[in-house]
C-alpha cells in the first residue's frame, strides 16, 4: 500500500473508529469507583503566562552595514499572552485548546503592516507575528478503559521526539497512546502540509498538489536505571514534481544557507536519561537518511537552496551531564551534527525534520526560539535574518557550566562554549548578481572555527507565580561564522546581547462546572 492510500485510509477510517469507540464506553467519562450510573460534569481548566522580554542585540551580522531593517544594533521589547484553555469530562475525556494572544513587537502593530511592502515583519510572512490571535493546539483526547487505558488524539497538536533537536513542531493529525506495563507507544500521523493553497492531491499547470505527510513511532521506558525513548520517523513529501518542496521552501522563514530539499527522510534514534552514580545524565543519538529529488543547478534565491546528487544522509549526537560541586552543580554538554563538505556537490546534509527551535544550549550562537510557528523574534545567530546554524546542524560543540542558588529565590547560570564546524565552511559572494550562488561563486579558502561564547543566566523568584530573568552572552566569532553569515570573514564584530524577561504564569485554575 503506498502513502496517498494510507492516508486516505487514516483520514477516512480513523476518525470514524476513534468516534464509534468513544461512543461505545460508558465507563468513558465516569470514575472507575463503582459509582455506577453517575455520570461526570463539565469542567473548565485555565493554564497559560504573560511573558515580557527586553533585548539589546549588537553585532549580529559581526559588524557589517545594517541589512535591509534588521540592522547590527537592535534594542526592542516584545510580548506573549498565552493561554491553554481545557474541557474536561470526567477523567478520560478532554479537549486542548492553546492560544497565543498579544503577540508582538513593541511598535510594530498589525494595523500598520503591509505585505507589499518590505519590513521587518515580513520575514516572518504568515506567521501571525504582530497582534493576532494564533491557534497553536486545538484538540480532542480520549482514555478508553475499555481498551486498556488507550488513549486517542485528535487535532492539532504537539509532534515532538527525544531533546527536540530532530522534530519540534505542531501540527494536525491524529496519536494513539497505549502503556504495556511500564512501557509505552505512541503512534502518530500528521499533516504537515496539503500540496498548494487548496485541496488537490494532482498536478496542474506547473505546481504539484500533492501532500506531504510525517509519521513517526516512540517507544518510553526503564532499563538499567535510565530511562529510555527509541523512536523511528518518517517524512515524505510528494508534491516536489514542480521543483518545490515544503522544506525549505514553503515554511515561509530562512533556514541556514544551502539546505536541501527533503524529498523523503527516514530517521532512527534513542535519547535517555538517568543517573550514572551521581551524575545526572541525558542525551541523544539519531541517524536520518533520505532524498533530494529536486536538481538544482545553483543555491536559488536569497542562497536558499543547496545542489547535491540527490542522496541525503546525517547524524546527531547530544550528551549532558550534571553533578552536585560546592554549593551548585557542575555541568558538561557535548553536541556533534553532521555537515555538507560542499554545498555545490555530493550528498546532501540532514540533521532534522522540523524543528521550532526550543532546543537551548547558548545565548547568542544558537538561542533558536524562532518566529516561525510560536517565537516571534529573531533570538540567536541562527535566526531568519543572519541565518547561522541550529541545534548541531554542521557544529561541534562542548561547553562547561556551573548553576548554584546564592540566595533561596536567586539561581545564576554561567556557561563557557566552545564551538567548531563539523565540515569545513567556504566564502561565497554573488559575483554576477543574480542573487543565486552558484559552484565558481565559492572561495578556495576554508575554515571550521566558529567561535566560542560565555554566557550567564540570572533567575529571581520576585513572588509566588512571578520571576524576572536577567541573561545574556559574548562571542568571539571565528571566520568560519563570518563564512556562513556573510559570505565573507571581513566582518569581525563580535557578537553580544542582554536580555530581561519578567514571566507571570498559572497552572490548572478550575474556574467553571457544569453538570
Amino acid at each position: 500500500m503506498n502513502i496517498p492510500s494510507i492516508r486516505r485510509s487514516i483520514c477516512i477510517v480513523w476518525p470514524l473508529a476513534f468516534l464509534i469507540l468513544v461512543g461505545a464506553n460508558p465507563s468513558l467519562g465516569q470514575e472507575e469507583s463503582g459509582e455506577a450510573g453517575e455520570e461526570a460534569g463539565f469542567e473548565l481548566y485555565l493554564s497559560g503566562f504573560y511573558a515580557f522580554n527586553g533585548y539589546t542585540q549588537n553585532n549580529f551580522f559581526l559588524g557589517r552595514d545594517a541589512v535591509s531593517v534588521v540592522s547590527d544594533g537592535d534594542d526592542y521589547a516584545i510580548q506573549m499572552l498565552r493561554l491553554q484553555p481545557e474541557v474536561r469530562y470526567g477523567e478520560n475525556l478532554r479537549v486542548v485548546a492553546r492560544l497565543d494572544m498579544a503577540q508582538g513587537i513593541w511598535g510594530v502593530d498589525n494595523e500598520n503592516r503591509s505585505r507589499l511592502e518590505p519590513g521587518f515583519s515580513d520575514l516572518f510572512d504568515n506567521k501571525e507575528t504582530n497582534f493576532f490571535l494564533h491557534v497553536d493546539w486545538a484538540f480532542v483526547e480520549a482514555t478508553v478503559p475499555k481498551l486498556g487505558d488507550t488513549t486517542f488524539r485528535l487535532g492539532r497538536m504537539k509532534n515532538s521526539l527525544g531533546n527536540l533537536l530532530v522534530l519540534d513542531q505542531d501540527g494536525d493529525g491524529i496519536q494513539i497512546q497505549k502503556s504495556f506495563g511500564e512501557w509505552g507507544v505512541t503512534f502518530d500521523w500528521t499533516k504537515m502540509f496539503e500540496g498548494v493553497d487548496g485541496l488537490t492531491d494532482e498536478d496542474f499547470g506547473s505546481l504539484d498538489g500533492e501532500d506531504a505527510d510525517l509519521f513517526y513511532l516512540e517507544l518510553s521506558g526503564p532499563a538499567g536505571g535510565f530511562t529510555l525513548n527509541p523512536y523511528v520517523a518518517h517524512y515524505r513529501d510528494q508534491g516536489d514534481d514542480d521543483g518545490r518542496t515544503y522544506i525549505p521552501q514553503e515554511l515561509d522563514y530562512f533556514k541556514p544557507r544551502f539546505a536541501p530539499n527533503v524529498s523523503d527522510v527516514t530517521v532512527a534514534g534513542l535519547s535517555f536519561q538517568g543517573p550514572v552514580g551521581p551524575v545526572t545524565l541525558k542525551g541523544e543519538a539519531a541517524y536520518l537518511t533520505g532524498s533530494d529529488d529536486v536538481a538544482n543547478a545553483d543555491s536559488g534565491p536569497a542562497q536558499l537552496l543547496d545542489v547535491n546528487d540527490g542522496d541525503l544522509e546525517g547524524y546527531v549526537l547530544y550528551a549532558d551531564a550534571e553533578m552536585p560541586l560546592g554549593p551548585g552543580a557542575l555541568g558538561a554538554v557535548f553536541g556533534l551534527g553532521s555537515g555538507d563538505d560542499d554545498p555545490m556537490a555530493g550528498d546532501g546534509n540532514i540533521t532534522k525534520i522540523r524543528t521550532n527551535g526550543f532546543f537551548y544550549v547558548t545565548e547568542v550562537w544558537e538561542d533558536s526560539v524562532m518566529p516561525d510557528e510560536e517565537g516571534i523574534t529573531p533570538q540567536g545567530l541562527g535566526s531568519p535574518a543572519s541565518r547561522g546554524y541550529r541545534e548541531f546542524e554542521n557544529t561541534t560543540l562542548l561547553q562547561l557550566n556551573y548553576s548554584w542558588k546564592p540566595a533561596p529565590d536567586w539561581r545564576l547560570f554561567l556557561s563557557g562554549t566552545f564551538l567548531q564546524a563539523t565540515e569545513d565552511l567556504h566564502p561565497w559572494s554573488d559575483l554576477d548578481g543574480d542573487g543565486a550562488i552558484e559552484p565558481g561563486e565559492f572561495g578556495a579558502e576554508s575554515s571550521d572555527d566558529l567561535g566560542s561564547e560565555i554566557d550567564f543566566r540570572l533567575d529571581w523568584n520576585v513572588m509566588k507565580h512571578v520571576t524576572w530573568t536577567l541573561r545574556g552572552g559574548y562571542m568571539w566569532a571565528g571566520d568560519a561564522a563570518g563564512f556562513l553569515i556573510n559570505g565573507t570573514d571581513r566582518y569581525d564584530e563580535n557578537p553580544w546581547e542582554l536580555r530581561t524577561t519578567v514571566r507571570v504564569g498559572f497552572d490548572g485554575i478550575q474556574i467553571a462546572t457544569v453538570d
